[in-house]
């Protein structure tokens, strides 16, 4: 089984995204070992608080061969695409850790280290909104490399 890792600035906090995070990761259970981590915001001005998390996130990224910051300005795909993507990276064996930012998004300086980025879509919504989104496009990506009726 594939591992991936998903780290998450903030928890989820509403137990309608909570319910949809457990369903979308039972559902992943068959596809890939995931490793969700959530990571305390960082404190103080947006800059420090940028800051203090792009320090505390390297260390985490530091043993990740592909490390990917879903962020908004980040490379769009379609479902097929992401897909694609995904198995190119599987195939390579490379370890996968998808990374969802704080209300402020991700350190400037953090951005220009991790070439991998990837947009969930140019709008904007709430970052358990992201995370829920983010784990049934995953899901969606593995029913495509497998064949499986789900994505139509």
């Amino acid at each position: 089984m594939y591992p991936i890792a998903l780290l998450a600035f903030g928890r989820l906090r509403l137990e309608p995204c909570r319910g949809l995070e457990r369903h979308y990761l039972d559902m992943l259970r068959p596809y890939a070992r995931m490793d969700v981590t959530e990571l305390p915001e960082g404190k103080g001005g947006p800059v420090r608080q940028l800051r203090d998390e792009a320090e505390r996130l390297r260390s985490k990224l530091a043993t990740v061969q592909c490390p990917v910051l879903l962020t908004p300005e980040g490379k769009l795909r379609d479902s097929e695409a992401f897909a694609h993507w995904l198995g190119s990276h599987m195939d390579r064996g490379e370890s996968l850790a998808f990374v969802l930012g704080s209300s402020h998004g991700f350190d400037p300086a953090l951005k220009k280290e991790v070439p991998e980025q990837l947009s969930l879509s140019p709008m904007t919504f709430p970052h358990e909104l992201s995370r829920v989104m983010f784990l049934e496009q995953l899901f969606r990506a593995f029913t495509i490399l497998r064949g499986k009726d789900y994505h139509k």
